[in-house]
This record gives C-alpha cells, sequence and structure tokens, in this order.
C-alpha cells in the first residue's frame, strides 16, 4: 500500500523550522506553561507519532534524536539557513494530508488536529514561514474545518443564545451547553454575564434560545451536553459552526425576557497583592467564585462590608490581611451597602479601605516570621 506521509521529509521541515525559532525572533513568552521552544517540540514529536500510527507503523525515536541534536548544534551556530520554499511546501503539504487522514481514520481525533493546529498558528507568527507562497492559510483552513467537521459528528446537545437582537441597539451571542429553558438558566451562561458587563445601560433583556445536536442521533435523548472542549471550537466558529453537516435542531426557539444583572465597582484583595478595584457581578455566584467558596459578610467601621470566604481558615487559604485581632484567609471583597444591598464603594470608601488594607501579611519564611501561619478556630 502506498504511504501517505513521508515522515522523515515532514521531520526534516519541522526541525528546520524550529531552528529558525530558536535563532531568531521568538514570540512572546506567556507566564504561565512550557516555552513554545518545548511546546514546537512536543507539536513535532506528537505529529510525528500519529503519522507512523495512521500509517499502521511504529514510532521511530531516531527522529527526535536527530531534532534534539540539530537544535543543540544550531544553538552554537551565529548564521542560520532557513527553509526553502520547496521544503516549506512540502512539510505544509503532509500536514494537510494528515488533517484530512485524522477526519477519515474516524473517532475523537480532535486532540491530534489540534496539535497541528497550534502549529500551524505558530508558524503564521514567524514572517520567513507566513509571508511564502506555501499554502500555509489553506492548512489552518483546513485544521479548523477538521476540528469543526469532527466536533459535528459527535452526539452533543448545546444551545444557542441571543441576547437582544433586531428591536435592540445592543446584542450579544454565543453557545452554552446543554439545553436553556428559564431564565435562571440563562443568567447563569457567561453570554448574559458578558452582555451586562459590555451595555450596563440595558436594563431587560429579550432572549431568544435555540438547542442543536450534533451526530443527528434518532432520539434528541441520547445526546450528551457539550464539553468546555466542543464549546470552545463552536463558539470560535459561531454560527458557521450550524452550518456542518450533522447539525439538527433540537428544540426552541424559546422567548424570554431576562431583566439585567447589576455590575458593582468593589476592592479586590487577594493574598500578597494590592487592593485592586474591579467591577464585577452583583450576584452570590460572582461573589462565590470571586472567594472560592461559601461568603460570609463582616460590616467595617466605614460603613462598608467585608466578603470572604467563611471557611477559608478551615479550607487552609493563605492568610491575606489583618482585622482587627482576627487575619482574613484568601481572597476578599469590599462592597459598599445600601438599604440591606450589597452595591458599589463610593470612590471615597474606596479610597479609605485601600489604605487601610494596603499592607499584606508577611511572607512566610521571612525574617522573624513563621513558615506556617496557624488558625485556630473556637
Amino acid at each position: 500500500m502506498d504511504k501517505r506521509f513521508d515522515i522523515p521529509l515532514v521531520a526534516e521541515g519541522l526541525t528546520a523550522y524550529a531552528i529558525e525559532r530558536q535563532n531568531g525572533v521568538e514570540r512572546h513568552q506567556p507566564p504561565d506553561g512550557p516555552s513554545w521552544a518545548d511546546r514546537r517540540r512536543f507539536w513535532t514529536d506528537a505529529i510525528l507519532q500519529g503519522m507512523a500510527r495512521l500509517e499502521g507503523e511504529l514510532p521511530d525515536p531516531s527522529l527526535m534524536e536527530r531534532y534534539d541534536r540539530a537544535l543543540r548544534d544550531a544553538g552554537s551556530c551565529s548564521f542560520t539557513v532557513p527553509a526553502t520554499q520547496d521544503m516549506q511546501q512540502d512539510t505544509i503539504l503532509y500536514l494537510r494530508a494528515y488533517l484530512s487522514a485524522l477526519e477519515e481514520a474516524g473517532g475523537d481525533r480532535r486532540p491530534q488536529a489540534g496539535v497541528v493546529q497550534e502549529l500551524l498558528e505558530d508558524m503564521a507568527s514567524h514572517l520567513h514561514w507566513s509571508s511564502e507562497n506555501n499554502d500555509l492559510d489553506l492548512a489552518r483552513e483546513d485544521a479548523e474545518q477538521a476540528l469543526r467537521t469532527m466536533t459535528a459528528r459527535l452526539p452533543i446537545r448545546f444551545t444557542r443564545v441571543l441576547l437582544g437582537g433586531d428591536d435592540s441597539p445592543c446584542w450579544e451571542c454565543g453557545f452554552v451547553s446543554g439545553r436553556l429553558d428559564d431564565v435562571e438558566a440563562v443568567k447563569a451562561t457567561a453570554v448574559y454575564e458578558r452582555a451586562c458587563r459590555l451595555h450596563p445601560e440595558v436594563k431587560e433583556w429579550p432572549v431568544l434560545c435555540c438547542t442543536y445536536i450534533g451526530g443527528t442521533p434518532l432520539f434528541t435523548s441520547g445526546a450528551a451536553d457539550a464539553s468546555e472542549y466542543d464549546l470552545r471550537i463552536i463558539n470560535h466558529a459561531g454560527d458557521d459552526f450550524l452550518k456542518v453537516h450533522g447539525i439538527s435542531p433540537a428544540g426552541g426557539p424559546r422567548q424570554m425576557t431576562v431583566s439585567a444583572c447589576e455590575y458593582i465597582q468593589v476592592l479586590k484583595v487577594e493574598p500578597g497583592n494590592a487592593p485592586e478595584s474591579v467591577s464585577m457581578p452583583n450576584t452570590l455566584k460572582a461573589f462565590q467564585a470571586a472567594v472560592g467558596g461559601y461568603i460570609e459578610a463582616v460590616g467595617l467601621d466605614c460603613g462598608a462590608v467585608l466578603i470572604c470566604n467563611e471557611e477559608g481558615k478551615l479550607m487552609g487559604l493563605p492568610a491575606n490581611r489583618r482585622l482587627g485581632d482576627d487575619v482574613i484567609a484568601g481572597t476578599f471583597l469590599i462592597v459598599g451597602e445600601a438599604d440591606g444591598e450589597f452595591c458599589s464603594l463610593t470612590d471615597t470608601d474606596a479610597a479609605r479601605c485601600a489604605e487601610q488594607f494596603a499592607q499584606p501579611m508577611p511572607a512566610l519564611g521571612s525574617p522573624g516570621h513563621p513558615t506556617q501561619w496557624e488558625f485556630h478556630v473556637f
């Protein structure tokens, strides 16, 4: 049987690309996660192994040994010969063939296709590979389409949520997991929170919910709610995802009206950091998410209210700030209060509280301080 991939040639092309990035201008490195060099090595190894397995072969470890050796040797060179246009074209040609083979193989091959997509996006950030006539743009389109097609095959359920619409000057749209049937379910979505944050002038939202399923199962009850990974692909595609083969309507449209969520200005105080003024939803769910659990409200002398995790000490959260003779553990918020309801802090109260809680607890293990804070709960 003819082989679909020239795996050594792909290894050579990806090695040449990695050397160019190593010895050239690097992308901005995010503060968390592996370096770009480590990611490129992972992508290369995963693609070479995936190609070998689709060919019914065992991966050849010598290819990655040569990759590592070539990058070490190139690190001591003052000049690097860039990949030729032919090498770029051949490498990208086989990456496109690999994406097609993943689609044909069946099963959930999205992690492998996602690796190719990440590599292609990295290539697009490199001038030498993105400016040549090497079909890189077509390969990126192939990767997006492969991810959409494989997601649409899955028996998953999701809902398109539209807030606003033709009769409203403001609107927001997005996809969420499962089926939404009531106002409270809409209020729990990121689409609703984003709409309220971006359009605080809107007091009431008309909402339209339409549910869809993938995989065209015979009965909608056989579909599972879409996962976070599914939703990332669906939301990236937007309404174009509904045009992919395999997606079918499964309920709706359902119309309702939802009151807007009020956003308030609060102080957020994290361990070791200065107090920060932030805008957040005036909801119990948002407060619990901010402090990491059930909340406890403590009145302050200035008339503001401190909201903290009521089990922070029991949970072993880090010591944050002193409050009188007590210590607050974990992140806490400071909000305003009016007529028994939480509200935005006034500028005066925000400045006063920021000064009151400006000093963090000392770092553990610093001179004269313990290596572990001990909380005694009575």
